[in-house]
Parts: C-alpha cells; structure tokens; sequence
C-alpha cells in the first residue's frame, strides 16, 4: 500500500479493523469484554492458564493477510494482570521483505535478538498493576539491534495471555500521554487522542494514576542507571511508577523529561494546529504572521464600522479606516454614553444567494473549521459545535476566499462595480489592507500562490471584469501581499483576455505559474521576469463547446515519473485529464449513472445515454469526488472505474471542498445547505440550512424561542432562535409566501401569498386549518388583534380585509383602495400597542389612515403632504412629504418614514406633528423598530442598520442587499434583521446601568408565585410592553412545544444533522455487508413499518420461577400495536381472532371476550399472518443484533388448535415488513424492511430456508407489500418503491428444496407521479379472483393501477382515493380499499375487466363506482374480511380495532382501543376500571372485565405527564343536564382526576359529568410529578425545572411556589399523609437528584414547614458508564420514596448499590436494606398495614422490562417477562380478597393475577 493517507495522523486499530468482526480479527480462548469502571469504557479481557491458547490477534489470518499499517510507533493500551504470564507479538516487514518479530513478555528472562525476532522482557515490582501506554517504536528498535533492516509496515500483532486490553493504534507521530493541556501549549508534543487516552480528573495527575512505557530505551530511558546488569541497559522494560519516582527522584523525574522530547524526530515536526478547548474570539494557537513594526491598533472585532467622509487615496491600497464606495454619514456615536459597539452579530442564517462553486468554501488546517461567504459577510464556523465567528466589511457579496500557505492571511473579494479586494489577519479576524483592484468590477475568483505548507504564499492572483459594463473582456492582476501588514499590496502585472474565467489555480509548489477555465477554455499562465504575464490556450478537439465547471491537480509518482496531473470537470459530464507539463490532454473521462464495463477511454465518442453533469469536483491522493446536477455526491477511484460512495442530496451540488487530512468533504448545495461528508466512516453531518434567495418576512415566538420566514425561495423555514437551527420546513406549490405572522396563542401562524391566499397553519399538527381566498392580489401585510380574534390583511391593489378569526376566518368587511400601491415592503401594517388601532399608508402615499382594529372604522387621517412643526423658538416648518410607512410607537407616538429619508413624529391620537428627524438614511429606508420602552430606535437602509439613541447613531454593515426588516425581541437583549441572511445581534445597550427602573422591579423570582406575578405586570404601561427589559428570572423555562411537521418535508432533531443519503457504491457484496448498504432514513410512506424507539433491552440475568410456582399470571392485555403492519389475522368460519400487542400475540374469543396470550417474543411483532388452513399462525418481531455483522429477526409458528408455540425461524433482516402464506400452504415467504429489503422463502414441510434474494441494481429499493397469485401456488408479486411492481415465479426444479426465482420489473406510469408530484410507491396488491393474470396495485398519491402478469404492463389505473392506500383485498367482484386517513371503501368492480381494452373512456374511474364507505378514526394498517365482503375487522394505527359490517346493519364497532403514545399514569377505580393517562394527550378510563374504553379526555395536542386522583369534585358551570358520564354508575370515592401537562398547566376533569372543569398554570416547564393529599382541595405539584407548588383546586389559586429542588433535577415523586393527632399533614418531595424534602403543613396549606433533608450517595457515573450530566437525567434510574407506614419512607434510586432502602422518620435512620437485582423504574407496595398473616408484597417495574415481585419479609423474588419497553408504571388493586398488578409498558396495559395469599 504505497498510499498510507487514510493512516494520518493515526489508525485506531480496534475500530478500523471491527475487532468484533470474525474476518479482520481472531479471539482465542477466555476473551471477555466488559465495562472497565476507571476507565469508563469497554475494555477486553484476556486471561488464561497457557498464553499462547488466549489471545487476540490482528488480521484474522496473518498466513494471507496483512495489516499494512506504516506508522512506526505502535501504542497498546493495556495493564497486565498480577501474577499472570503475558506476551504482545508484533510482526512487521522490512524494506528488504523480511519478517522480523518483536515481542514483549513477562516470560522472558533476558534481551534476545536473532536473525527474525527480537525479545525484551518485562519485569515489573510493583504488586498493583496500573493502566499502561506502551509504545515501540519500531523503526528505532531496528535501527538499534538490527543490521541493514529497515522499517517498513507492521503485518499483524498477537495480544496473548493474561491482561486488560482497551485499544492499539499505529502513527507516524510521538504522543505525549500525560501531557496537560497548559503544557500542550507550551510543547511542541502531540497529546494523546481522545479516544485513545485515559480518563484524568480536574486535581489528579496522569503519571499518579498510570504508566507509561517506551521501547528502546534509546528513545525513552526509565531504568535504574546505578543497574550493572548489561541486559538491563540493552533491552528489559522495568516499570518505575511515576507515583513513586516523581517524590524521590527529581533527577530522574527531570531525565524522563528529557527523554521523551528527545524521541521526537525532525520528521514528525509537522506545522498543525492544536484545537482549543474552550471556543475564544482569538486563536492563539492558529499559525501566526509576523506583526510589522509599523502597523498600527485597530479596533478587531470587526463589527462596528465607523465611516468618516473622505476622499478616496489616490494609490491602489487603502485602509479599512477610510470610505472607499460608502457615502454614509459621520458617525455621531462618541457623543453618547452608550456602549461602543452597541451590537453584536451573534448568528447569521444565510449562504448567499451567489454561492455557485467551491472558490467560495475553505477549510482550516486542522479541520476545525470552514469558512463560507453568506452575501457581505465571511462566517468561520466550527463543525462541531457550530459556533460562528464573522469577517465584516464588504458592502456587496462576497464572490471568492482564499487562504494563503499556513493559513495566517484571508483574501476576499467582492462583486459589484468597485472591485474591492479585502486582506484578513485569520488570527484576530481583522482586515489589515482593502484594495481597489484598478480597471475592474465584478471580482469573482482567486488563489494565492504556495510554495510549502508554512510559507506565507505572498503571490496572490484576482479575476475579474471590465470596469464598464459594454466590457466583456476578463482582467488578470496579480499581486505581492508581502507588505499587507502594513496595509499595502503591490500590483505585480495585469492582463486582459477576452477568454471567460470562472476558476483560477496555481500550480501546486510553484508561485509563477497558474491554470484557469472558463466557458470552453483551459488556459496555462506563466510569470515570467516577475512583472510579465504570460498566457496560452489548448483545446480538446474530441468534445466541442464544453462549459467547464472545475479544477484540480494531482501527482503521480513512481521511481521514474513524477508528472503533474490536472483534472478538469464540465457540465456535459466529462472530466478531462491533462499533463501539466507536456500541455496536452492524455484521458477524457465520461462519467454514467450506471458503471460502465469498458472503463474510460483515451479518446471516446459521445454517446446517446445521459452523462453526469458535474457541477463540482475535487480529488485525494485516493479517491476523486464529484458533485452533480441530480443531487448525487460519489466518491470514485483515480480512474473513474468505481464508484465507492453515493451520498443523494435533496438537489444539485454547486460546491466541494476537501479537508486537509483528506478525510472529510464539505458539501454545499444550490438548496441552501452547507454539510460535511466523513469518507471514514460514511456519516453526514448537517452544518446549515438556508433560503436561498432573500427573506421576505419574519416573525418571532418568544414562548418557543423559535422564528418563522418567508423567503422568495417559496419555503416557509421554522427557525431555533437559541442556535439558528433549521427545525422545520414547508414548501408550497405554485406560489410563493410573501409575509407571515404568529397569532397571539402562538398556536398557529398565518401566510400571505403572491395569488392572493391566506393560509392558516397549525403549529403542532402542521395542517392547514383555514384557507382564506378573499384576495385576488398578492398579500402584502397581515397582523392579528391582540386577543386573536381578528385578522387583518392587505394587498397590491390596496384591498383592507377584517376577518373574523374565531368564526373560521369568515370576512367581516373589505375596504377597497385602503392603502397606497406606490410603495411595497414589509411594513404595510402597524397595530398599536394597546392593539386597538391599525395605521397604515393610504390611500394615497400622501395620506396616514388610522382605523380601529376590530372594526376598520376610520378614527384619524393625517395628510403629512401639509403638516406644520412648530419648535421652540416659534418658528413654523412646513412638511411636505410622501410616506414609506407608518409605525406605532410604544409611547402612542405614531413614526412616519418619508420618500425624503426623514422621520416623522406625530401624536396618534390628535395627529399633531412633534418632531422631524432628517437625513436617516441617504438612499433608502427601509423599515425601522423601537425598543419596547421607546427609548431606543433601530433604522434599516442603505443596507445597513443604524441604532439610535436620540440624535446619536452607531452603524453596522453585514447586509448587501436591502433590509426587509428588523425587530427587537420581547426582552430587548437581541435585534433581527433580515434581507439577503437573517441576522441575530446581541444588544449590549443592557450592559449599562438601566434608566427608569421601577422600585417594586423584581430580578429574582420570590418565593411565592401570586407574589411574583403584580410585580411583572408592575413593571408594565398602559399598552402591556414592558418599559424596561425585565431581568431573568433564576430559572430556565423549558420549550415544550412540538417541532411542526412540514406540509411537503419535516425536519426532525435527528434529520437536521443528518439529511442526505449515504450508501455504499455500485459494487456487489454478500449478505451481511449488504445490509449495510441501506440507509437509516425511514421511508416517508405510511405502509411501511418504522420500528418503534425502545432503548431498553430484555435483561440477560432473570429469575423465573418454575411452571405452577409462579406467584403472577398475565391475566390479560389491553391494546392493540398500531405501529405494526398487517398485525391482526380474523378467519370468518373458525372465529379465529389474533393481534399482535407490544411482544406478545393476542389469540381472542370475540364471544366471550377471553383473551389467551401467546408469549415467546422479546422484541416488537411488526407483522403475522395465518395459513390459509388455519392451522398455524407465524409471527415476527424486530431483530435483536447479536454482534456487528450478524442481524437475527425471530419469526414463530403458533400451533392454532394446541395454542403454544411450534418452532422458530430466524431471518437476518432488521425487521419483517410482511410475510403470507402461499396458496397451497407449501411455503411462506418473508420480506425485509428499508434497512436490509431481503425476500426469503421457506419450506412449510420443515421450514427450511429454500432461498434469499436481494435486488442488487438497485441498493436503495425496497419492498413495501406482497401478494400470491390466488390460482397459481408458485406465483406472487411485490410492490416496492420508485414505482416498482415485481412479478416473481418460484421455479422448482428436482425437488422442493431445489427452486430458484424468477424476477420481472413493472413501473407504474409516469404520468402518475407526475399528476402527484411525489415519488410514486407501490403499497399494496392483490391478485384478482376472476382472472389470475391481472393484480391491483395501490400507490401512496391514491392511484389504484391495473396489471397483466402476462405482459408486465399497466392496462389502467384511476384516482381511488386522495390519500396513500395502505391496505386493499378483493373478493370477485368487490374491491376494498383503506386509506392513511381512515377511509375505508368498497368497490364494485365488475365492470373493471369489461374496460380493459379501452383506450379512452369519459368515466375516470372506468365505469367503477363506490358501493360504501366508513370514516374510521385514523389510517388502515391491516384488516380481514370474509369471503362476501359483510363483515370484517380492520385496525388503524392509532391502536384501534374495528368491526366493520357492510349488510342492512352497515355498522362499525370498536373491539379495541389504546393509548399510541408512552403511558405516564394508572389509576385504579374499586376493582372495576381504570384511568390512564399518555404522552398522546388522552386521558381514559377502561373496563377490567372486557377492556373497553368508555370515556376520554383530550387535551388537543398536550402531552399529559402526570396524574392523581381527588375524593372531591367542581361542579361544571355550564349545563350538563343531557349528558351522563359512565362512571356516574360506579360507588367510588375518586370524583375528580388532576392531571398534569408539559406546558406546566393542571387540569381538574369531573369524572361523574365527563367534562374538564378548571385549568390553572402553576408552572412554567413541564408538570412531572402531582399529588393531592386526602380530605383537602390542595394539590402539590412538582415540574422538570425543580419547582414545587402548591395550589387550591376549588379557587383556581396557586398559594406559594417552593424553590428548594429548583435546578436541574426534576421532580419524580410527591407523596402525603394525614397525621391524625393534631389534623396536619406531613408529605415529602423526591427529586432525580436524589434529594428527598421533608415539609409539615396544616389542613389549610397555608403554613409549611421543612422539618428534613436526605440525600443519598451515589456514584460519579452513570449505570452505563458515562460520567453523571445534570440536564440528562434519562440516562439514570428515578429516585422514587412513599411513605408506607406511620414513621417508615421506602426510597428506591441510583446509589452505590442496588437496593430498597426503609428510612424512619422518628429516629431518623435507615433502619432495612433490602438488596436488588436490577434498577428499578417505578414500584409499588401492597399489605403492608394489613395482619401479619397476608403477605407483605414489593411489585418493582424495571429498565430491562422485567416484572418483579418481591417478598417484603424475606427479601425473596421472582422474575417475569412479557413487555417490550420499559416498565413505567406499576399499581396494586384488590378485587374480591384477591390482589391484582396492573403494569404498562410503552402503550400497552398489563393486567396480572396475584398468585399470594
């Protein structure tokens, strides 16, 4: 391997070679891994009697195989085990082919060299072994102690004997392993990876806690050097702990020191950035240019732009200090006490709307950061935290960047007319030259010149235009930029050519000469005497008129040719090869979609198949990588003969740019987002999303902390504030938003667009719920009424529109010609603060309208054409205007923008003129905004905002086109501006002391909530702004709200890192690597089955009781899994009635509703399907990985008549989509989900496995449905995506073991994806009774297509429906179809063979009409009908299951009904029913005896967390007279259910009226623990951020807020008793933090006293081995307590152990212990007041899904299983003097029968 690239800086042996993967490496004997607790991470264990018999070894079979690994130092990262034997054999190669062994052991006794091994040996006095870094370096070891061998690669290496492995790497570099990172500063040493090194806490020293080894001892000496022992001094490795010799041996330690710095090499010197830890404005440790002596300070934040009025140098060169191309005016911002500057850019959101090739993208050298042009501005980010820092002063867009040798200078250029060329200090982001490159506008390319990798490349060439715009012609000049420091470049040459130039390069190592292209061109360029620039052309006489797009070098090299290589990229898709120094063309590649067998020719003819058009193009010592025109970036090999990688973008590539360890591509797209592409391991990373054209309008939602734009792009983007996050995106058909406005519940938004429509939206459900077509124009202004109840818009034509928006936006009064058409923007209307009057400009420019809100009637109209000032001093100014636009002002000032670029003043309730303020802005004026206390006012125009304070302004460029508009958020600490980006800048005005601040201003929350709240609204005017920004409270609220799904695409947390699809190439593997070819992005249609999040797994250590010992029974099962597919089988004669829930299999007796659970599954059942001789059933469930390579998806056969299980098969598929019996029962066939599309098809003589298939053409199809042939047993048919059907024939040949498949391809018409705009997909088919050669397929637009099996073509296809079909049968003559939005329909389809050979028919649907239909309550995932289409049953996916009767009855029936979301509460009613409550938002009650849900609540798109139970009730204040509850016949005690929801609300619903009665919003983050202690109208809840309060049910009053918890914990835990003796209460509070309260209060709530803390210990780490984070508390078990006794308090949580821990209050000890086998994640408790002779019960619900029933005496336990989730909620209840555990896991309800008595 002659290119070792891939090794740098090093290779990480375990993960790069899979050391779990039997092919790449070997594990004899006892290897162990498990979780090192020192180490916090996965280490292996080798141990043994014999060393030699237990080992790892690397490859798996040295004889053949070959690590080729060059780097000369080998670490290991081991620690030997006490007393043990152990060996590391590493076998390398030499230069000269010889293999040579170098081995280490504590076997050896003595140094030992022959002619093929070496031997040191290993002795160690300390009796504690301690993690060790072992490091040869084994090209020194030869040089040492061999003759005329030298290094060449390591072959393998053996790990044997007795130790504790956690990894091995190879490198080129020495890494110092206990370097700090203070001295990491200071040394030019490379401290230890990451990944690759040992943890070291904040106080603790690394050589106080580990060792480190260096072999030779040349390289690192660490023996005793008093030692005579000559062996000692060639070879043995004695281990010194640092521990030891760091306190008696300076000299020593000092020595160690010295050795180490002595071992690094000249060669491993390398010029590399080291990243610092903590993001700073500085780079410190960046390469740095030398400071001129005679430069001077500047001012390097670059920001803040101060603009004095001069005249322009006469020289090229130019300071950043003076106005070369801005007439701005003098800026007046020392006159004022404000802080300098008083912004600061924090975000920007935006790539430019230029950006079009890969000249405007760059890396940093060490791949920390990129930096990218978003219009006027350079943003550095870094990639990992996406943090930005900004290059600001251009006043157009910029067009190129470039770095010079080592990275110290940035050049940029600009477009426009000026031809402005920009120097930056990279180090401390400051522009130290601006040029004006003379003869020239519209700069659009650039390269500096570099000579070696630490040179400062003082050659620097632009490209641009003519000055005059007549001038077509291309102008070269080149520059020194050697005194750039001091603020001058000198002009070199310059040339003009009337060839296009679009690229520019220069040669690699050579500053005299360079390459460019352009439009069919490829020119050479040569410097020649320094001051003459010299050009010539060739062309490519095979290809005429080639738009080329790219630019590349390479060398090749080999012992006698070292040429430059120089690749070139067109728009055609070929990609010429070119000799740069024979200046000829020797290849011309013509790239395909589909592998060509012949390879590249030198010389080729045009062929008629579409070429690859390439956009972008850049290239590795490796790989070649191009971006093309249909979204597709592929990684091929040198020769363009293999592709290697595909990664599909959602459109073109226009950008490519490769890190400078070649190991990470930067990604940009014409669709606006910029990502990162790492070739190791195949990972997308999302950097950034983007409009790509200007932003039309913004609003924002401070409850969220999120903002909504529009763009000309037509995509309406939903914004995270906080980190400018892409969250959510919607795209609309033929039509373009033009403005959009949150409404005041900030629960919808509304859009305005370009035809006129309003569209209203619904944030957490993203459908439109109104669509508002009053208009005829395109919408120009929209605002809500403050209270929501009205809807203001406005168009081109001038058109005022009221609508009514709690009527369904109904239109309550037009007013025609309202407003003036001669101006557009974004600032049509203005609403008053009180939101009782709107202003607007019209109806001419002259005129100012002010009408009422509610009602349009004209309240004042002020004619600014004739207006009167009046100053001080008497004297009389007369106005005489057109106006912009018109603002309220928080302090009922009304502010006039004129055509004059002046402000007016007036007052907006007697129209009278106040003040005049001239010269805002110069060009334009754009919009403005004011700060909510009026005291600030912020102006945008002439592309740059202005802030002002009274008379004196500071200004701040960024933008280059116009601002649309700008707006302080609710507290004034940020401003946005938008326009060609959106900018977020930091206010820093706030910094200051503030004025006017109230007394009674609160800046810290007091300890009562009904305190808190006068003291907000204290602070408030009239209008309900805040005067003064109001300081933070000390708490963080939570965002709750839901990220809205997007009408075409939706973004997730997940998607916006990860956006594009990254597959393996064209190149055939087996089965287990083609299961990795497939991409995790699920499908976007709803037949396909999406497994289910569970991070849980079935615990591998359980203890279950023998058959008939069991002390619990699963009695039954309530739900129904909606996330599977094709999950229920009913057959109409037998009765026979089966589903699937979580892991198990419901088998039903409809007559008596008794349920027989079939259990055996551990992971969800996706699908299940009967024979069709009801005899068996076969069921599937998700895969279980067994280890990296190896995927095991478990399908069982049921026995039908004995009800038990039959056998299991396993698949290696990740899931089973769908599976069917064959006809004649003679096989089954299986089908892989999206993951890894494998069809398999089985034997049911034995279940045999007959064969595997997988479509290898096509790696990123998959299957969705199948179907059989009704009449022909060997026939079936899939339905895949792309618009694939597959016509598949089993070929038997001698035997039934001896088949093969035959496989036809089918698309479906174009013109149907066409008519859907969407990619067509195939959900689902079915063979026709009546004629076996003809299949119905369903698409996911709604389109049924008609087959001929025969000819594999469509005969027809019609609109059935205008949803995705997911699920379709057929009987004769009756069709059924099931749509994703509940439709279910029947069809008469006698008529459909009779119009088969029609080619034209008037009827759509081709005589087919509509028998009937029913409206179910959410999509069709499966169902099952009998043989005359009457009766059926049917399921939908949100956990319902449906009788369906089509006769005279024509019914539905629901059999079954569940939560479809994680169950958060269970409450018992007597022994009859209970209430649950879900992440879904319901709340419902079910019937225990047949499972019925009988009553529900829903909290329209709320998540409900938790819940308690109240013995009283409110009486509903609206008339409940005509409707009954069902719990009205129930005697129960409970009348009331308090739940509460993750926005921090309680809500009281009356269980015997069947309808909520009180909402009160005690919190402000999400409710996650609540209780109601008895006999009281209180209610104690506890929220996520910590807080605690308490609240009076019947008044609706929150009573007082406790701080105590308040942090980062949340409450898990609130319970309560009545002490009897003196009527009080005593109740606790458990936080996650493991912290419980203890608080005693009276019956009233109104006195609360903390009369305990405890605190319980526990580790450092979590139970998985990660170090303990405050704000992720998932990864940890609750901390759970509850009183059970007079004075007792059981508490259950992390600690050192696990275990139940009984604390008594009286004597405040933990009085019991009793030990635990897992963590557990919810518990109750059940006869612990009872006599002594009924058993005293623990139920315990875990992580790992287990059930465990605990003996509270004795300790003893039992194990049971059955839930595929978490166990989240556990109860006990009595039911006839027998105890009943009622359990839920995820959605499902488990109801056990108590064995004990």
């Amino acid at each position: 391997m002659n290119n070792s690239t891939w090794q740098h800086p090093y290779v990480n042996i375990f993960k790069h070679f899979d050391i779990g993967s039997t092919k790449k490496c070997t594990k004899q004997g006892d290897v162990t891994a498990l979780m090192d607790r020192d180490l916090k991470s996965t280490v292996f264990r080798i141990r043994g009697l014999v060393p030699a018999n237990n080992y790892i070894q690397f490859p798996a079979q040295s004889s053949n195989q070959t690590l080729a690994l060059t780097g000369h130092l080998f670490y290991a990262l081991f620690r030997p085990i006490f007393d043990k034997f152990f060996s590391i054999h590493i076998d390398i190669l030499t230069h000269e082919q010889h293999l040579v062994r170098i081995s280490l052991s504590n076997l050896y006794r003595e140094f030992k060299v022959t002619q093929t091994s070496i031997q040191f040996p290993y002795t160690s006095p300390n009796t504690t072994m301690h993690w060790t870094v072992l490091c040869f370096d084994l090209e020194s070891i030869l040089l040492t102690y061999m003759t005329n061998q030298h290094y060449h690669m390591i072959k393998s290496f053996q790990l044997c004997g007795n130790m504790m492995v956690k990894n091995c790497f190879s490198s080129k570099y020495f890494y110092d392993s206990g370097l700090s990172n203070q001295k990491m500063k200071q040394s030019s040493n490379r401290a230890l990876p990451r990944e690759l090194s040992y943890p070291v806490g904040k106080d603790e020293s690394w050589h106080e806690k580990y060792d480190f080894i260096m072999i030779p001892n040349s390289s690192l000496s660490i023996v005793d050097e008093n030692s005579n022992d000559l062996s000692s001094k060639i070879g043995s490795v004695q281990v010194h702990s640092a521990r030891d010799s760091s306190r008696t041996d300076d000299t020593m330690n000092q020595s160690f020191t010295n050795s180490i710095q002595n071992t690094i090499s000249p060669r491993d010197n390398q010029n590399n950035w080291q990243q610092s830890i903590t993001p700073v404005d500085g780079f410190p440790s960046l390469p740095t240019m030398p400071e001129s002596s005679t430069s001077t300070n500047h001012n390097n934040d670059g920001i803040h732009l101060f603009i004095n009025p001069q005249s322009i140098p006469s020289n090229n060169s130019m300071n950043d200090d003076f106005n070369f191309d801005l007439a701005l005016t003098t800026d007046r911002s020392q006159l004022s006490h404000l802080p300098d500057p008083i912004l600061r850019l924090r975000t920007v959101i935006g790539l430019g709307n230029r950006i079009s090739s890969s000249t405007s993208l760059l890396w940093t050298q060490d791949g920390n950061y990129v930096l990218y042009p978003s219009n006027a501005i350079v943003v550095q980010m870094h990639v990992e935290t996406q943090q930005q820092w900004f290059f600001i002063g251009h006043t157009d867009k910029v067009s190129a960047i470039a770095f010079n040798g080592n990275s110290s200078l940035l050049a940029t250029t600009q477009t426009g007319p000026s031809g402005i060329l920009r120097l930056w200090k990279f180090e401390t982001r400051r522009c130290i030259c601006v040029v004006r490159v003379p003869g020239t506008s519209n700069l659009h390319a650039l390269d500096f010149g570099i000579r070696n990798l630490s040179d400062s490349s003082s050659t620097l060439v632009v490209v641009g235009h003519g000055e005059q715009p007549q001038q077509s012609r291309t102008i070269v000049c080149v520059y020194n930029t050697l005194n750039a420091l001091k603020g001058s470049i000198d002009l070199l040459c310059r040339s003009a050519t009337d060839a296009s130039i679009s690229h520019i390069r220069f040669v690699p190592y050579d500053s005299t000469r360079f390459l460019s292209i352009g439009s069919d061109n490829i020119r050479f360029w040569r410097i020649k005497n320094g001051n003459d620039l010299k050009s010539m052309s060739i062309s490519v006489d095979d290809i005429e008129q080639l738009e080329y797009t790219d630019l590349q070098f390479e060398h090749l090299s080999n012992n006698k040719l070292n040429e430059l290589v120089v690749y070139v990229s067109s728009k055609s898709g070929h990609i010429i090869e070119l000799l740069y120094d024979e200046r000829r063309v020797v290849k011309i590649h013509r790239l395909l979609p589909v592998k060509r067998s012949n390879g590249s020719t030198d010389k080729i003819t045009m062929a008629n198949g579409p070429s690859i058009g390439i956009c972008a193009f850049t290239c590795t010592s490796n790989f070649s990588i191009t971006g093309s025109n249909d979204g597709y970036v592929r990684v091929w090999s040198n020769d363009f003969a293999q592709v290697y990688i595909e990664a599909k973008h959602d459109q073109a590539i226009c950008g490519l740019v490769t890190s400078h360890d070649q190991t990470r591509v930067l990604i940009l797209t014409v669709s606006g987002s910029l990502g990162v592409l790492n070739l190791v391991n195949k990972e997308h990373t999302n950097l950034i999303r983007a409009h790509t054209q200007n932003v039309t309008d913004i609003d924002y939602d401070d409850t969220r902390k999120q903002m909504i734009s529009v763009g000309h792009d037509g995509t309406i983007r939903i914004w995270c504030f906080r980190t400018g996050k892409q969250l959510s995106e919607f795209t609309a058909e033929r039509e373009t938003p033009a403005v959009v406005t949150y409404a005041p519940n900030r629960q919808t938004f509304a859009c305005g667009f370009d035809n006129g429509t309003i569209k209203v939206f619904e944030l957490n459900t993203s459908i439109i719920s109104a669509e508002i077509a009053h208009h005829t124009k395109g919408i120009t202004g929209l605002l809500y009424a403050h209270n929501g109840g009205r809807l203001i818009s406005s168009d081109e034509e001038g058109t005022l529109c009221l609508l009514d928006a709690n009527d369904s936006y109904k239109l309550q009064r037009t007013v025609a010609k309202a407003l003036s058409t001669s101006q557009k923007g974004t600032m049509i209307l203005s609403i008053s603060p009180d939101g009782k009057h709107t202003a607007y400009v019209g109806p001419t420019e002259y005129v100012v309208t002010i009408v009422e809100t509610n009602s349009l009637n004209q309240t004042l109209r002020i004619d600014i054409s004739s207006c009167t000032l009046i100053t001080n001093d008497r004297r009389s100014i007369t106005s005489t205007e057109a106006a912009l636009f018109a603002r309220f002002a928080p302090n009922r000032q009304l502010l006039v923008a004129t055509t004059n670029f002046k402000l007016l003043k007036f007052d907006s309730y007697t129209g009278k003129l106040l003040n005049i303020i001239n010269n805002i802005h110069k060009r334009t004026f754009d919009c403005l905004t004011l700060s909510s206390d009026s005291q600030y006012l912020v102006t945008g125009g002439d592309n740059m905002i202005k802030f002002w304070d009274d008379a004196n302004f500071q200004s701040f460029v960024g933008h280059s086109e116009p601002i649309q508009k700008v707006f302080f958020t609710d507290d004034n600490m940020h401003l946005v501006s938008i326009g060609d980006s959106i900018f977020i800048w930091d206010v820093l005005a706030w910094t200051t002391p503030r004025p006017g601040q109230l007394n009674n201003t609160q800046s810290t929350l007091p300890s009562k909530m009904l305190e808190r709240v006068p003291t907000v609204l204290s602070i408030l005017d009239n209008s309900g702004q805040p005067r003064n920004p109001p300081e933070p409270f000390q708490y963080s609220q939570q965002n709750n709200g839901h990220t809205a799904r997007a009408i075409t695409r939706s973004l997730s947390n997940s998607e916006i890192d990860k956006n594009t699809n990254v597959s393996q190439g064209q190149k055939k593997t087996n089965n287990k690597k083609s299961s990795k070819k497939q991409t995790d992005n699920p499908p976007a249609i709803r037949r396909h089955f999406i497994q289910r999040v569970n991070h849980s797994h079935l615990a591998k250590k359980r203890y279950v009781a023998p058959v008939n010992q069991e002390s619990l029974k699963l009695r039954s099962v309530i739900g129904y899994n909606g996330n599977g597919r094709e999950n229920l089988a009913w057959h109409a004669h037998s009765g026979f009635f089966a589903y699937s829930v979580g892991c198990n299999v419901i088998v039903e007796n409809l007559n008596n509703n008794h349920q027989t659970i079939l259990t055996g599954h551990t992971e969800e059942i996706s699908t299940l399907t009967l024979s069709n001789d009801v005899s068996v059933l076969a069921s599937a469930q998700c895969s279980t990985l067994t280890n990296k390579d190896e995927l095991q998806t478990k399908i069982i056969i049921w026995d039908i008549k004995m009800l038990h299980q039959k056998l299991y098969l396993h698949q290696s598929v990740h899931a089973v989509q769908s599976m069917a019996f064959s006809r004649d029962d003679r096989f089954l066939l299986t089908i892989g989900d999206y993951r890894k599309p494998m069809l398999t098809l089985w034997s049911t003589h034995d279940y045999t496995n007959l064969l595997n298939w997988q479509d290898e053409s096509s790696p990123s199809s998959y299957m969705n449905c199948l179907a059989w042939n009704s009449s022909r047993a060997n026939e079936f048919c899939l339905g895949c995506s792309n618009g694939c059907i597959r016509f598949c024939t089993i070929v038997e040949q001698t035997n039934d073991t001896n088949v093969r498949l035959q496989v036809v391809n089918g698309y479906v018409p174009s013109s149907i994806s066409e008519h859907a705009k969407v990619p067509c997909e195939i959900t689902s088919c079915v063979y026709l009774i009546s004629n076996s050669q003809l299949v119905l397929c369903s698409t996911n637009c709604g389109f049924v297509t008609c087959w001929n099996t025969r000819t594999n073509s469509c005969l027809l296809h019609w609109k059935a429906d205008s949803n995705e079909i997911c699920y379709m049968t057929a009987i004769k003559y009756k069709l059924l179809t099931g749509s994703s939005s509940g439709c279910l329909r029947l069809w008469n389809i006698e008529n459909l063979e009779v119009n088969l050979g029609q080619t034209k028919n008037n009827d759509s649907n081709y005589g087919l009409t509509i028998q009937d239909e029913f409206q179910l309550d959410d999509g069709i995932i499966s169902g099952s009908f009998d043989d005359i289409f009457d009766m059926g049953i049917v399921g939908t996916s949100c956990g319902s299951l449906w009788y369906i009767c089509w006769t005279t009855e024509r019914s539905k029936t629901r059999l079954v009904a569940s939560h479809t979301d994680r169950i958060t509460g269970v409450i018992p009613i007597e022994d009859t029913h209970i209430v649950t409550s879900s992440l879904d938002g319901t709340i419902r009650i079910f019937q225990l005896e047949d499972r019925n849900e009988i009553l529900r609540f829903d909290a329209n798109g709320l998540k409900v967390t938790c819940m308690t139970s109240w013995d009283n009730s409110i009486v509903p204040t609206t008339d409940t007279s005509v409707t009954t509850s069902p719990i009205k016949n129930i005697r129960t005690t409970i009348r009331s259910i308090v739940a509460g929801y993750n926005d921090g609300t309680l809500r009281i619903f009356n269980l015997l009226h069947g309808q909520m009665v009180l909402k009160l919003h005690p919190h402000t983050s999400s409710t996650t623990a609540i209780n109601v202690p008895s006999n009281t109208t209180i209610s104690i809840s506890g929220a996520s951020d910590g807080s605690v309060a308490i609240s009076n049910l019947v008044q609706g009053l929150v009573l007082r807020v406790l701080n105590e918890h308040r942090g980062n914990a949340p409450i898990c835990v609130i319970d309560s008793k009545q002490s009897l003796e003196n009527n009080s209460y005593i109740w606790l509070i458990v936080s996650h933090d493991r912290r419980i309260s203890l608080w005693k209060s009276n019956q009233q709530f109104d006195l609360c006293q903390l009369i305990d803390w405890l605190t319980f210990s526990a580790p450092s780490f979590a139970p998985d081995g990660t170090t303990i984070q405050n704000n992720n508390w998932e990864s940890y078990p609750p901390s759970l307590a509850r009183f059970i006794d007079r004075n007792l308090l059981m508490y259950i949580g992390y600690g050192i152990e696990k275990s139940i821990q009984i604390y008594n209050l009286d004597t405040k000890q933990i009085t019991r212990t009793i030990p635990l086998n897992q963590w557990c994640s919810c518990f109750d408790i059940s006869n612990i007041k009872n006599d002594e002779d009924e058993n005293h019960l623990i139920a315990i619900g875990t992580k790992d899904r287990l059930v465990q029933l605990k003996d509270y005496t004795q300790g003893t336990f039992q194990d049971f299983i059955g839930s595929s989730d978490t166990i989240l909620n556990i109860k006990f209840l009595r039911k006839n003097s027998n105890d009943l555990l009622i359990t839920t896991s995820s959605n499902e309800i488990f109801l056990w029968n108590v064995l004990l008595n």
